[in-house]
């Protein structure tokens, strides 16, 4: 549980019990002597101001003289309760209630103690007494409403909230809690009225702005949403669960304007370890844009020189943009405009040193820029001259070293933005400035790091051998390129697995489904480390078992997971097809993006079925066919113009589509927009894939029926999708559901673009 989570609880729990230390009980209490009233007195005021030790003291002195003193008892049970002693605390309101059975008070708080220690039955039958002793109780209602909507008891917990805000309208917890359970409901419109009538009372309330806006995004209400949640992050900028919400509304938005507070708190995401900047990149290139200085250099990108005496003034406007910077180090940038501008740089930049000139003064731009080409995998294209002019240089460093002389950063900083330093034989006597971050930071990520993921390598288990003909095929891929390189991805606050598939977006129902105490989860295709990474955060109690058949993507994935502090994975190599032999069954299994890859992909399906326990849960990914005529186009364009899969290739046909989309080539215009096209790896594994299946809904359903296995529902990457669907679909039967998502893509065939993700089950308990 984060802190954000925690705080949450903490307010939640101390609103539940009553604060009758400072008043008498519900009802007339049997006379007591003078000096009893006088201990009680003191024991309330210790107890009021927080001295539950004394306060605890004083009580044990009334009941020495009074064993059976009701308000001591009763006292004493709040104190136990206060302090974390639920059984205690249990066991005083009890015997207070057994003199004394109208304290409503009494009943309300035994009712907190009993749903502390998980004996709901028990609580809720204590609030009712207090309900029914005072009708007018607002604690016991909201109590009791608590208590019914966390068992899924939504209506009647939504009475009981309706009853507390009728009794006490100005109670904004009791508002927020009735536009939980209409969120849960999936009545959005309704849902954000109670927000915002708790946002009137508690204007400051960082937990309500955020819930309100995650409904607006809900309704698409992107721009009034993205206000809420600025002001969230104002409010309490060190609680992840708001910059979370900022950056998911952020990453499903277009800019048509940009400021200086809008791209402070665009920067201050893109420094967040724990989220993904893949999905900010458009958000923030649409701010960018509208930068004039910014724009005016996109704008000459093509005729950029290096005999432009204002040409170094152009690299200093860029270095003033720190969300600029920051990009060009976070995440491969797919923008062919911004592409063209830093391809145009940095041919000039070479040129300018083949002719000896010092740059210097430009060290943090071409720190940045190595950092951008490495991460792209040097997609960017390069020409025959400055190839002559980048062996040149190579040539030049190794003479200096050669000689012991003093080598520019600049120079071997500007060879790192066209070939990765790690594979440069003279990189490890390169002398690297220890108080520049800039210059380290580009070291590590082209030298460091690989060194690292190398010796790691070594640690990695083979649990199975790889002997299908296509999976080796598709092994040495991602061999050669790795697939995604990132730099950093979300790491989410973990929860149970009803409370991330049941609740929205998703809205699965999951009746019927006991989870374990602890999940054992294989990610079979875990890739360079995020889907792993994202499992064993997503769910509590998760341990993780990350297959693949890379060793260079396992490498990376277990050096990032290291990075991030995670214990709870372990990497494996191995093949699906052979994943019998590891000897375990699973609670939930996830391969997203993998069985397409496969010769036969139903019958790597079924391997996983069958190490799946019955009941367990399955996440998967397939390409659709509806959703890739793009990719189809762009894999006949491969196939007619004879393009092979070196780098050097995968570069002069990029170049080739982009002309061709530039013609108007429709297909070829949408694959241009795809983030995947403007890196290396990425676009070898978009369009240059050595094995690629696409499925059609008909086809999963039928598959779903062949492998014994239940449709609970698509997974899409924004909730508008699943909240669109419902809409047009409103209280869809299971048995209907596939033909009615069928009917839904072949109207907005765009739907899966991406790939299809859903979610299923097997039969059993």
């Amino acid at each position: 549980m984060n802190r954000s989570e925690r705080r949450r609880n903490e307010k939640k729990s101390r609103s539940e019990v009553s604060k009758s230390t400072t008043r008498p009980p519900s009802a007339a209490l049997p006379i007591i002597s003078e000096e009893l009233q006088q201990l009680i007195s003191e024991g309330k005021k210790q107890h009021a101001t927080g001295d539950l030790p004394k306060a605890v003291e004083t009580y044990a002195r009334i009941l020495a003289i009074d064993p059976k003193q009701p308000t001591a008892l009763y006292l004493l049970g709040v104190a136990f309760l206060q302090s974390g002693q639920h059984d205690k605390a249990v066991e005083f309101l009890q015997t207070s209630l057994s003199v004394f059975p109208d304290n409503a008070e009494a009943n309300n708080n035994l009712g907190v103690a009993f749903n502390a220690t998980g004996k709901t039955a028990d609580a809720e039958e204590s609030y009712r007494r207090a309900i029914a002793i005072r009708p007018d109780y607002v604690a016991a209602h909201k109590n009791l409403g608590a208590l019914l909507a966390t068992a899924d008891k939504l209506e009647a917990g939504l009475e009981c909230y309706r009853k507390t805000v009728s009794l006490a309208p100005n109670n904004a917890e009791g508002h927020k809690a009735i536009g939980d359970i209409l969120t849960k409901q999936q009545r959005y419109e309704e849902a954000l009225e109670s927000y915002l009538r708790a946002r009137v009372i508690n204007p400051m309330d960082a937990d309500v702005l955020t819930s309100a806006g995650i409904t607006l995004q809900f309704l698409s209400r992107h721009q009034e949403a993205l206000k809420l949640h600025s002001q969230a992050i104002n409010f309490r900028p060190d609680e992840e669960r708001h910059w979370t919400a900022f950056s998911d509304c952020v990453s499903s938005m277009s800019f048509s304007s940009t400021n200086d507070d809008l791209e402070t708190s665009l920067l201050a995401l893109l420094e967040k370890s724990d989220l993904s900047p893949a999905t900010l990149m458009f958000p923030i290139v649409s701010a960018l844009r509208h930068r004039k200085e910014f724009a005016r250099l996109l704008d000459m990108s093509n005729t950029l020189s290096g005999n432009d005496p204002s040409f170094l003034n152009n690299i200093n406007a860029l270095t003033q943009s720190q969300l600029f910077m920051r990009l060009l180090t976070r995440v491969p940038i797919a923008d062919l405009r911004i592409e063209r501008l830093l391809t145009s740089l940095r041919r000039i930049l070479l040129y300018k040193t083949s002719q000896g000139e010092n740059l210097d003064n430009e060290i943090g731009f071409i720190a940045a820029l190595a950092q951008q080409c490495f991460i792209t995998e040097y997609a960017y294209a390069i020409d025959e001259q400055e190839q002559k002019n980048f062996e040149n240089l190579k040539h030049r460093i190794e003479e200096l070293l050669s000689q012991a002389q003093d080598v520019s950063p600049c120079l071997w900083l500007l060879v790192g933005c066209y070939e990765p330093l790690k594979n440069i034989s003279w990189a490890p006597d390169i002398p690297v400035p220890k108080d520049d971050s800039h210059i380290l930071q580009a070291y590590r990520l082209q030298v460091t790091d690989p060194a690292t993921e190398r010796a790691l390598s070594q640690t990695i288990p083979q649990i199975t051998e790889i002997q299908d003909s296509t999976s080796q095929s598709v092994r040495a891929q991602y061999e050669e390129n790795p697939y995604p390189r990132w730099i950093h991805t979300s790491r989410l606050a973990p929860k149970s697995v009803k409370d991330v598939l049941c609740s929205p977006p998703l809205s699965f129902k999951l009746d019927d489904y006991d989870p374990p105490k602890s999940l054992n989860t294989l990610v079979a295709g875990c890739g360079t480390g995020q889907h792993a990474i994202q499992a064993a955060s997503r769910f509590s109690g998760s341990k993780v078992t990350a297959v693949d058949l890379s060793l260079g993507s396992l490498s990376y994935a277990l050096r990032k997971t290291r990075e991030m502090g995670l214990g709870n994975i372990e990497y494996i190599q191995g093949d699906i097809l052979q994943l019998g032999k590891i000897g375990q069954q699973f609670d939930i299994i996830e391969c997203g993006g993998v069985l397409h890859h496969m010769a036969d992909p139903i019958q790597g399906w079924e391997v996983l079925v069958n190490l799946l326990r019955d009941g367990g849960l399955m996440k998967i990914g397939l390409y659709s066919e509806m959703g890739r005529p793009d990719i189809i186009a762009a894999r006949n364009f491969i196939k007619q113009g004879g393009y092979g899969t070196s780098a050097s290739e995968i570069r002069r046909c990029r170049q080739d589509i982009v002309a061709a989309a530039e013609k108007g080539n429709p297909e070829l215009i949408q694959l241009c927009m795809r983030g995947d096209f403007y890196s290396l790896s990425p676009c070898r594994d978009l369009i240059f894939h050595v094995q690629e299946h696409r499925f059609t809904i008909p086809e999963i359903a039928r598959a779903l029926d062949k492998l014994g296995l239940e449709f609970i529902g698509f997974e899409t990457p924004t909730p508008q999708t699943l909240v669109q669907f419902r809409k047009v679909n409103p209280a869809c039967p299971k048995s209907l559901l596939l033909d009615r998502w069928h009917r839904f893509e072949e109207r907005f065939p765009d739907t899966f673009r991406g790939m299809y993700q859903f979610w299923c089950r097997k039969a059993g308990r």
